[in-house]
């Protein structure tokens, strides 16, 4: 990639990553491509259990496959149909996933920790015909299933992973022997522009999930600037299948042949320091908040890093100094962070792969377009803010039983509108300014959350910091308020953080609505503050008698 540059049409006034075509015919379908490269190299390693110990070779993981479409087939599902996963990164997870992209049928894949609302809104959206949940989340996915389902209607099958009980069908049914593995061939599922592969949910950062339509050939370009090395390397996020980086990160290793290191559990710290001590994992994605939390970890400075060569960071805002303290750690034994953005809607868009500059998330991944417009849809030029709108080489695939969200979601030339506020430099680097539904008015002044963010997370004491916009009932505007966690030890207090934020900021961005000290953020799994739930968390303490 080093020769990768973004190229700026004025005429158009549109952004241009690099060209780039796939290796593998792109007409394919997903499963055509994944048996052939299973083929192979049958020794070759696909998956390294962290939690077990336990490696799947190439053949290995081919013939798990084989035996969950063979199975799932007869067993009746057929393309189309819907089959939800609200799984964690088990052993068997993935070559179920796989089956199923094979036969042609569309997974949704929900977070495990999803509770009964969450759940229920995706199941009422697919309506799936079977659902696989594990041992911990099958009471909670049963009793979403029951809310979702009209009464009356019978309810889907559940199918447990790993499970020791009596009363509930087990996923590893599906894994029996059917005697044909050796003459199965993945059959092609026509047009991969129109062939749904998987149902990816929206972040739901800020409202309920919707259901992203990723196609078969989005899931082709989800791998495209990837490369097969000889020598395998490990490759480690704690994403469940549920996230972008979680679903992208079980396809790369077809593509890159890269080994894939799994945990069932959540993010924690001595699961990371393991991944790379003992794993040696060589690249590695953190939301934001979990590399900060990484980072204030008292092993962190003594543990052997030295495996680490890219440590991608996204998400959310990666604040310039939390960047500057990974490389001082990584740069030693040659690792680096590398900052990347990109959507469910229309994968990667920009990555600093190749050189970081200040503020900057990078120039464009290959064929990504960007368009930037004002709010009456104006395209501005260079250096100029705006929304900005992206478009792949791939359709977007529009959102699952939702064709107005759809239809409203891009522009009249099919570029996606974000919702980000940014704009791209003379060298073609991206620079995000906020998300655009997060941006606020205090008295007709635009305030920036990630503003007001980047100079808190820059106060010592600080860990974490969410700012949002509350509503002030007796001058009927919205006011700025910080919470924060601090960190261990740190005396900090409300006072000197108003008196260091109010001595750097105009007067319409001071701290009228207070400073909160809270034990944690509520975040998605994958470590996304939910900003609707900080106001939340204000509100209630605002009715408070001893509120900061």
């Amino acid at each position: 990639m080093a020769n990768y540059s973004t190229v700026y049409d004025e005429t158009t006034r549109t952004w241009h990553g690099p060209t780039v075509k796939h290796l593998f015919n792109p007409e394919a379908s997903m499963g055509q491509i994944m048996l052939e490269v299973l083929s192979r190299s049958p020794d070759r390693v696909m998956q390294q259990d962290m939690d077990t110990g336990r490696s799947l070779t190439y053949a290995e993981f081919r013939t798990r496959l084989i035996r969950f479409a063979q199975n799932l087939t007869a067993a009746g599902l057929r393309p189309g149909e819907v089959v939800v996963l609200a799984n964690a990164n088990s052993e068997n997870l993935a070559p179920l996933a796989c089956a199923l992209l094979t036969i042609g049928v569309p997974f949704n894949p929900l977070a495990p920790a999803f509770n009964e609302y969450d759940m229920e809104n995706m199941l009422r959206t697919t309506k799936p015909k079977l659902v696989f949940a594990d041992a911990d989340n099958y009471e909670v996915v049963r009793k979403a299933l029951e809310r979702a389902v009209p009464r009356g209607d019978t309810l889907p099958p559940i199918y447990v992973f790993e499970c020791t009980r009596d009363d509930v069908k087990h996923a590893e049914d599906f894994m029996k022997e059917t005697g044909s593995e050796e003459t199965f061939v993945a059959p092609y599922l026509g047009d991969s522009n129109k062939t749904v592969a998987a149902i990816l949910c929206s972040s739901g950062t800020s409202g309920a999930h919707k259901g992203v339509q990723v196609t078969h050939a989005a899931c082709m370009h989800l791998t495209i600037w990837t490369r097969f090395v000889a020598t395998p390397e490990v490759h480690f996020n704690f994403s469940a299948l549920y996230w972008t980086t979680g679903f992208g990160s079980m396809l790369t290793p077809f593509f890159s042949g890269a080994v894939r290191l799994i945990t069932r559990k959540p993010f924690n710290e001595e699961q990371f320091l393991e991944a790379v001590e003992k794993y040696h994992a060589k690249a590695i994605f953190l939301p934001t908040a979990y590399a900060n939390a990484m980072m204030a970890h008292p092993r962190i400075k003594t543990a052997d890093l030295s495996s680490i060569k890219f440590l991608a960071l996204g998400g959310s805002h990666v604040p310039e100094e939390l960047r500057d303290r990974i490389d001082a750690l990584l740069a030693p034994t040659g690792g680096r962070s590398v900052n990347a953005y990109g959507s469910s809607e229309n994968g990667s868009c920009a990555m600093d792969i190749i050189r970081r500059k200040p503020g900057a998330i990078g120039p464009l991944m290959p064929n990504a377009m960007v368009r930037i417009v004002d709010e009456d849809g104006n395209r501005m030029g260079v250096g100029e803010q705006g929304e900005l709108l992206t478009k792949a080489i791939v359709d977007f695939g529009g959102y699952y039983g939702n064709e107005e969200t759809s239809r409203n979601a891009i522009d009249s030339d099919g570029f996606f509108r974000t919702g980000d506020i940014g704009y791209i430099d003379e060298e073609g680097f991206l620079y995000l300014i906020d998300r655009k539904k997060d941006i606020f008015k205090y008295r007709n002044y635009h305030v920036s959350p990630s503003d007001l963010e980047a100079i808190i997370m820059g106060i010592d004491g600080v860990q974490e910091v969410c700012v949002a916009g509350i509503l002030d009932m007796q001058d009927a505007t919205d006011v700025p308020a910080a919470v924060i966690v601090k960190r261990p030890d740190s005396r900090l207090d409300a006072s000197q953080v108003r008196s260091i934020v109010d001595g750097q900021v105009s007067d319409f961005k001071r701290l009228r609505g207070g400073v909160y000290f809270v034990a944690e953020l509520p975040k998605t799994q994958t470590g996304k503050v939910i900003r609707r739930k900080v106001i939340e968390m204000i509100t209630r303490m605002n009715q408070l008698p001893d509120k900061c």
